[in-house]
């Protein structure tokens, strides 16, 4: 129960992602994320022992869970909500993924979410196509910036990119998408496909699978360790069309990193992706996996030419702060 006088108290899982420390009302404390072995997950919380030991006078006024549930079956999802019950703590769901990325098949993933949304006082989402597939009652907070010290030349690139990481398991990792998209790209606007990877050893089969076409000019392999923000902004920026290269998932901090940067995205059709645009201009969908149909969508955004992004994100993160104040304060009075 909230004690009056005390500013709200939230256990917000996790609290010092960016995402999360971002949506932050400035007059709601979060409680800290524990250290395990330099990681806050998998988050003690999460078990309904935690709570059961957890004195009286150390309950937050509520909990917000975002994500760091994979690790829970679909039974210990639910004694961790009834375990949240019988202390008298409400449970507020923001659903980032209705399709977990990382999973192939999401049957479990999809029971849990389910699971959590009923058991939740309020559930919010990101987009209103992902809020369409929820109950009745899901809210809607868009993502906030990502970017807020944007590099010089920011708004004009002039690359055709795609950033693959270390390639976890929801990036397209064949090699014959990218030679069939590079080829393509090249074909029509006389530029290389810069595809972007760690150095690692999940690299070492496309490196080698697309010297030929890097020889030939298609592509350009830029190979590196993993990059500060700075970098990354500044490698991103000079862009001025990527494709998000994802087989699966809902939401993306990407795309909103590359808007930001006013680059444009060919996004696929397997998620909420398109609905998360600032500027319908700013993205283009494609069918997921199909480098032709990617090329074609990089191609259109390549002649559009720049698309800054519209709207004003330092009002919008205001908004953003404001709703998630509101709702806390709801959910803590019933």
């Amino acid at each position: 129960m909230h004690q009056a006088g005390r500013g709200l108290q939230v256990l917000s899982i996790p609290a010092g992602h960016v995402y999360t420390a971002a949506v932050r009302p400035e007059d709601v404390t979060y409680l800290p994320d524990p250290d395990i072995d330099g990681h806050w997950w998998p988050h003690p919380a999460l078990g309904a022992g935690w709570w059961e030991q957890l004195p009286e006078e150390e309950l937050p006024d509520l909990v917000h869970l975002h994500f760091g549930f994979d690790h829970l079956s679909p039974a210990q999802t639910v004694a961790f909500t009834q375990a949240l019950r019988r202390r008298g703590v409400p449970l507020v769901v923001t659903v980032h993924d209705l399709d977990n990325p990382h999973l192939v098949d999401q049957q479990e993933h999809h029971e849990k979410v389910r699971l959590l949304v009923d058991a939740a006082a309020a559930h919010l989402t990101l987009t209103g196509k992902a809020a369409r597939r929820l109950p009745a009652g899901t809210e809607v907070i868009p993502h906030p910036r990502v970017v807020t010290d944007p590099p010089p030349g920011t708004g004009r690139g002039e690359a055709v990119g795609v950033f693959l990481k270390s390639l976890r398991s929801n990036v397209i990792a064949d090699p014959v998408f990218y030679r069939i998209l590079g080829r393509a790209v090249y074909r029509a606007l006389g530029r290389p496909l810069r595809i972007h990877l760690h150095e690692n050893s999940a690299a070492a089969n496309i490196i080698h699978a697309l010297g030929k076409d890097q020889a030939a000019g298609h592509l350009e392999l830029w190979v590196h360790s993993p990059m500060a923000d700075p970098t990354l902004h500044a490698a991103v920026a000079a862009c001025r069309t990527v494709l998000l290269p994802y087989q699966r998932g809902s939401h993306s901090g990407w795309l909103e990193m590359c808007r930001d940067l006013g680059v444009t995205v060919a996004v696929p059709d397997c998620g909420m992706y398109e609905g998360q645009a600032d500027d319908p201009r700013g993205v283009e969908k494609c069918r997921t996996g199909d480098p032709l149909d990617a090329a074609r969508a990089l191609i259109t955004l390549y002649e559009r030419g720049p698309v800054p992004y519209a709207g004003d994100r330092v009002e919008q993160l205001r908004q953003i702060r404001a709703a998630h104040r509101g709702l806390y304060r709801k959910v803590v009075g019933r």
